[in-house]
């Protein structure tokens, strides 16, 4: 869930996505919504930068990131990035890296986490104090993200009782179970 959330071409970029870079101008030039485009190394490289430097909507930043997370992708490998993304990347409630989101969040390891609660945690890690039900559909409506939950037996349903037990059934919610 995390590689269809966050960065579905992780594997064969070399710290930027092209693609999404070029879609996210696009969403952006027409005020559709604003889209990023950070790879999991460009993120790695951002929680890396002191927040004073950090100013992540401009294109000097971009810039600067983006070359940082080239540099981080030719020198080391994919699998040690994602260790050191999934274990020191904000996941909300002052939960940081993966083993204290699954205890905080559920209760449980990170090898007990169902389909759903990955989904829940991978959806997290764009705006992790901020639930957003249109997000949500949004994700949970991607074609990909519908097979792989289908796969492991799950449904868009399974998905908001996981949002309904962590965060109740007001407000943004219910409009997860009436579509």
């Amino acid at each position: 869930m995390l590689f269809l959330v966050e960065d579905k071409r992780f594997s064969i970029h070399l710290g930027f996505d092209p693609i999404a870079v070029i879609r996210a101008a696009i969403f952006n030039v027409q005020k559709k919504s604003l889209q990023g485009a950070s790879t999991i190394p460009q993120q790695i490289v951002s929680a890396r930068i002191p927040r004073p430097i950090r100013i992540s909507r401009s294109w000097k930043y971009k810039a600067l990131q983006t070359a940082l997370a080239f540099v981080h992708c030719i020198s080391r490998s994919k699998v040690s990035l994602l260790h050191e993304y999934v274990n020191t990347i904000y996941w909300g409630r002052s939960y940081h890296g993966l083993d204290s989101a699954a205890t905080g969040y559920f209760g449980c390891d990170r090898q007990s986490l169902s389909v759903t609660q990955s989904f829940f945690l991978a959806e997290r890690i764009a705006a992790p104090n901020r639930m957003s039900a249109k997000r949500i559909l949004n994700l949970v409506n991607r074609k990909p993200i519908k097979a792989g939950l289908a796969r492991h037996g799950a449904t868009v349903a399974n998905v908001f009782e996981v949002y309904s037990r962590i965060y109740g059934n007001g407000g943004g919610l219910c409009q997860l179970r009436e579509r």
